[in-house]
């Protein structure tokens, strides 16, 4: 988790795979689409937007600051500017853009977020180890609260196969569509309905599910303002 939070975000904030001659060429394809395109109130400003969000991305570049810790924040920050504006000149109707230009721009989104989206291949192994190492240490309070609390009866075998599968098909589901989901959470609320569907919900523990739905609502702050304080602690002094 420190080496993640103190190291990662200052080295790889930007995919060094991808060049700035790259990003450069992404930004051209729209600076050769802006003359051709046309706005309305609204449409002319986010047009006006788009284009000082290029210039300021090639000023960094031209800069030779891309990269440099201290500025590379600040320019992924100009780089996902730059697609946002894009994303917000192809959705709105008062801004004339040709069929061509329109072909042309639908590709620089995905092509700048591959930049600032992503994750090192050695940075996932470490996290899908940790998570490994640390349900093998953990697991029996796991088990316990899993296989035995949610409902007033130890989970039977036809229980756990159905919140696998409703686990394993929503978790499937969720990652095709690019949906943030929980796998804990998933499995849970599998248990919970087999638990339901066997015996009615007089079959749930109360307090089991009170805790749980307790640690649902609370995790989410909890990690961000932790994830928040340990970034900026370690990136005042690392």
């Amino acid at each position: 988790m420190l080496i993640l939070i103190a190291f990662v975000p200052a080295k790889f904030a930007l995919d060094s795979r991808i060049s700035d001659e790259q990003i450069l060429a992404s930004l051209a394809h729209v600076e050769q689409s802006l003359p051709h395109m046309s706005g309305v109130g609204k449409g002319q400003d986010e047009l006006n937007d788009l284009g000082s969000a290029i210039t300021a991305a090639k000023t960094t570049i031209a800069g030779g600051n891309s990269r440099d810790e201290k500025h590379v924040f600040a320019f992924r920050k100009q780089v996902q500017t730059v697609v946002k504006d894009v994303k917000a000149v192809m959705a709105d109707a008062t801004v004339t853009i040709p069929a061509a230009d329109r072909t042309n721009l639908a590709s620089v989104p995905g092509a700048l977020t591959k930049t600032t989206d992503y994750a090192p291949v050695w940075c996932i192994a470490i996290i899908s180890l940790s998570l490994g190492i640390g349900t093998m240490i953990g697991w029996k309070r796991i088990v316990l609260t899993i296989g035995e609390k949610i409902g007033k009866e130890h989970l039977n075998y036809a229980q756990g196969a159905s919140a696998e599968l409703v686990a394993a098909s929503t978790i499937g589901l969720s990652t095709w569509f690019g949906l943030p989901v929980s796998t804990t959470h998933v499995l849970s609320s599998g248990i919970a309905g087999a638990m339901v569907a066997s015996n009615g919900e007089k079959n749930l523990n109360p307090t089991t599910l009170k805790a749980i739905a307790m640690a649902w609502v609370l995790t989410l702050p909890v990690s961000m303002l932790l994830g928040l304080g340990l970034f900026l602690v370690f990136h005042l002094f690392v």
